[in-house]
């Protein structure tokens, strides 16, 4: 409750509480003196009539006679105030007594001396005095007095405290509201000033005084923070629109930008037209020259497209080489001419780095629209189907988004695909599964286990995709570094949990892209893995297909001769469907040669396929390599690849692809 209150009530409920502080203390003070003078006034009259009863006293102690006794209690009597007198004579023995004798109890147990005063319990005074002549005692007497009994003007100061109070309080409460009010205005203000600040919009109160004191440093600070949040505010708003490698907008800024064009309420007929620009082999250009290079070319490409470009049309980059460019308001004759500009300029671009001159170009993928005819997600997609569509048709090539055009529609089929393999690399909602298939040996029999590791995937709604379907999408949009990269780790990691297996382990065979032999993070993370599982690495072979082999292999010698150093195994995958084949056998480092299905599945039928599967063993068993012959669908097949001595076969009829859980 006392937090929900003002300030100002606050101070004015405290001064309120002090008010009636000090008139209760005030009212406590009155009452102590009064008593105080009370007590003061009984000592005195006390001693006062102990002097006065003198001589009867000595009368009485000297001639007990009833009269002399009559005579002093009447005139003790006579006072209000004295509750009670006893004599003693020189024998401690009492001979006089007068008034109420339960007060002389108290005395048990006491021993006053004469002269000497006690308040009693019930604020009694007692008082023993000597009863004497010429300095002889004759006995004492014993006086108990009330200080009650006495008046005093404490009634009529108690009366008049109590009566002024609610004046006094009154005033001190009114002054208080004033003064209250003075000293609470800042904090106000402050408050006032507070609440019209809008941070939505970056716009905020600042206050002022003319304080010199404590009000006036609490207003100065409270200013320069609003400075500071300001600037802060602007600088992070800048940089949440801004990319902070070119200056342009990024892709927040163009998406807020495209929904408000979409969502146009007054001018829903008007055309525009979105662009994606990207520029063609950027990738080249950062693995040659370097990604300091490929930052400078990204700001000088930025400069370059935004010189003298009207101020209507609205410029981003939305992450690596790609840009959004929106023309508003716009017809497509004026949208493709824009384009095309664009690209003869990106062409004529020159780009020089080190002494070298560097050229580019760029693939432009276009949409037109209007408000309300897509969602920013469709309208982006849209435009990534595009630009997609350029790109595949070659360098320096402008597309614009035709619906019914099939080009566009398979494009837009490979994006999709394309987004279900970054969730699957990503856990979810779609996902990849390991499968192996058996390679068995045709010339012996063990008890070992080898087999060919293969991946599968299921998109977000769960259906099967086949492999050739997201493979072949995977190679076109460069994916397949990630997903050789994700199968090797994800398999490495699954059996090193099993020992048992790694026990019966005879070789495991996984499959390499063309280009991801020679990638750097391929690379890095075959290192990794090295240090980071207990792996037999000399059952792992890394099947390298013969139409990438060759360029592949020159180029990655190096990291060849250290899996070679750790034990690592190459295979030629699908040999015989490449050019001069018998060469790339006789002078490439494979430790296994995979005859290409294509020859089994007619080996049967046709002598040539027969010998071409003759000649390559032969050449292997004098390399000392192993042969595996792939798609052995029959039992014929096997009976004559045995007579011919190949190592091992794998196909359906010797073991259809399963689950690696179930291998394990």
């Amino acid at each position: 409750m006392w937090q929900k209150l003002s300030i100002r009530n606050q101070l004015i409920a405290l001064i309120a509480i002090l008010l009636i502080f000090v008139e209760l203390s005030t009212l406590a003070l009155v009452t102590w003196f009064d008593h105080q003078e009370r007590r003061t006034i009984a000592v005195e009259q006390a001693t006062t009539l102990g002097r006065s009863l003198n001589n009867d006293l000595l009368k009485a102690l000297i001639s007990p006679e009833a009269d002399i006794y009559s005579d002093i209690a009447f005139r003790i009597s006579g006072f209000k105030s004295v509750d009670a007198l006893v004599l003693f004579n020189e024998n401690n023995e009492a001979v006089l007594s007068h008034g109420d004798l339960n007060y002389t109890n108290e005395l048990q147990g006491k021993n006053l001396l004469l002269g000497q005063s006690w308040f009693s319990s019930q604020d009694r005074l007692f008082l023993q005095i000597p009863v004497q002549a010429d300095d002889f005692a004759f006995g004492q007497a014993l006086i108990v007095i009330n200080p009650e009994q006495y008046q005093t003007r404490f009634y009529q100061h108690f009366l008049t405290l109590i009566l002024i109070f609610p004046v006094l309080f009154f005033i001190g409460l009114t002054i208080t509201w004033k003064i209250s009010r003075l000293f609470t205005r800042p904090f106000s203000d402050l408050a006032l000033a507070m609440k019209k600040n809008d941070v939505q919009q970056n716009k905020y109160q600042l206050v002022s005084t003319n304080a010199e004191n404590e009000v006036k440093s609490l207003f100065d600070g409270y200013n320069e923070m609003i400075a500071q949040v300001k600037k802060t505010t602007d600088l992070l708003h800048y940089r949440s629109r801004h990319d902070s490698l070119t200056g342009l907008y990024n892709r927040y800024a163009i998406e807020q930008e495209l929904l408000k064009v979409l969502k146009a309420e007054n001018n829903n007929e008007a055309h525009h037209a979105l662009l994606s620009i990207d520029l063609d082999q950027f990738k080249i250009i950062n693995d040659s020259v370097g990604h300091t290079a490929g930052d400078e070319l990204l700001k000088m490409i930025a400069h370059h497209l935004k010189h003298d470009m009207p101020e209507d049309i609205i410029l981003a980059r939305i992450g690596g080489d790609d840009f959004f460019l929106l023309i508003k308001n716009t017809s497509k004759e004026n949208a493709i001419h824009f384009a095309q500009q664009q690209l003869e300029r990106l062409k004529d671009f020159r780009f020089f780095w080190d002494g070298n001159a560097i050229t580019v170009s760029a693939s432009i993928g276009m949409v037109l629209f209007k408000a309300y005819e897509y969602t920013l997600e469709e309208l982006i997609k849209t435009v990534d189907i595009a630009f997609y569509t350029a790109k595949a048709a070659g360098h320096n090539k402008l597309h614009i988004y035709n619906a019914q055009n099939k080009e566009s529609n398979q494009t837009s089929n490979d994006i999709a695909i394309a987004g279900f393999i970054k969730e699957a690399l990503q856990d979810g909602p779609s996902r990849f599964e390991l499968f192996a298939q058996a390679i068995v040996p045709l010339q012996y029999s063990d008890d070992k286990i080898s087999y060919e590791v293969l991946i599968r995937m299921w998109d977000s709604n769960k259906q099967f995709m086949p492999p050739d379907c997201f493979l072949a999408t995977a190679e076109r949009y460069s994916m397949m570094v990630d997903i050789d990269i994700f199968v090797l780790w994800t398999y490495l990691e699954t059996v090193c949990q099993h020992p048992e297996h790694l026990a019966k382990l005879h070789s495991a065979h996984i499959n390499l892209a063309g280009g991801t032999l020679n990638n750097p993070d391929f690379q890095e993370k075959v290192k990794e893995a090295i240090d980071t599982f207990d792996f037999p690495w000399a059952r792992l072979e890394l099947e390298i297909t013969e139409t990438s082999a060759v360029g592949n292999l020159a180029q990655a010698s190096e990291f060849i001769n250290f899996c070679r150093s750790k034990g690592i195994g190459f295979a030629l995958d699908d040999f015989g469907t490449g050019m001069a084949s018998f060469e790339y056998l006789k002078n490439l480092p494979f430790n296994v040669v995979k005859i290409d299905g294509s020859f089994v599945r007619d080996m049967l039928t046709d002598p040539v396929d027969h010998a071409m599967i003759r000649y390559t063993h032969d050449i292997s068993q004098l390399r000392n390599q192993e042969t595996i012959a792939e798609y052995v669908e029959t039992k014929e097949e096997v009976k004559e690849l045995r007579k011919i001595g190949i190592t091992y076969g794998q196909g359906y009829y010797l073991g259809k692809p399963c689950s690696l859980d179930d291998w394990l």
